[in-house]
């Protein structure tokens, strides 16, 4: 490997687009999870990435049995709660408010995953409001959101409509470009700066008007 691809590579955005352009190139017919554990490379086939890892063992006994420790990532419960009250429970992508027995429900959606390789920040800039089937189909990579907030199909480029915005929510372009780049989809252009965790924010004026509640 040359040093400028080496120097590419070390961009964490351009290293998911080339795993994501390799994926759906040449490996599209294969088991995706499996390959990416074969290969190193667990994580890239989902925007969460690989999250709570157990290691297991084995005791005797008359009965089967196992002892397990679990690492676990901690969520920031009181963030998720504060982002889907600004936007009323009510998807960003298609405006769902889904009615439960007592109330609303929605979920919140990292858009840089936590989990590994990802290892994307606990904070409000890279959250997202969703409903649950557009959060399965951000997960895994079905929908991204372009340069003009956007959200778009992955697999053919349709819109699906514009993000909804609120004023008190700014979103990370750095976060939805890397999100871009893990669909294969990302069309900035690449800097070798390092990765840059927090950076300007998307311009916060709502696209669809979203009350406080």
């Amino acid at each position: 490997m040359t040093k400028q691809a080496e120097r590419l590579l070390a961009d964490p955005c351009v290293r998911s687009q080339a795993v994501a352009v390799l994926r759906e190139t040449y490996l599209a017919d294969v088991d995706q999870h499996s390959l990416m554990e074969r290969l190193g490379l667990a994580g890239y086939e989902s925007a969460s990435g690989v999250g709570d890892v157990e290691d297991q063992g084995k005791e005797a006994g008359p009965a089967a049995r196992r002892t397990a420790a679990l690492s676990r990532i901690v969520r920031d419960a009181a963030l998720a709660a504060k982002v889907k009250t600004l936007h009323g429970d009510r998807c960003q992508v298609c405006g769902l408010q889904l009615l439960t027995r007592f109330g609303t429900y929605s979920e919140a959606a990292h858009i840089r995953g936590l989990g590994r390789p990802h290892n994307g920040s606990d904070e409000l800039p890279n959250l997202l409001v969703l409903c649950p089937n557009h959060h399965v189909q951000f997960d895994t990579l079905a929908i991204y959101i372009d340069t003009e907030g956007i959200v778009r199909s992955t697999a053919d480029g349709d819109p699906l409509g514009e993000l909804r915005r609120h004023p008190a929510h700014q979103i990370s372009a750095a976060h939805l470009r890397y999100h871009r780049a893990l669909c294969g989809r990302d069309t900035t252009g690449h800097t070798t700066q390092g990765d840059s965790r927090t950076s300007r924010p998307m311009d916060s004026t709502p696209i669809s008007s979203v009350s406080e509640r």
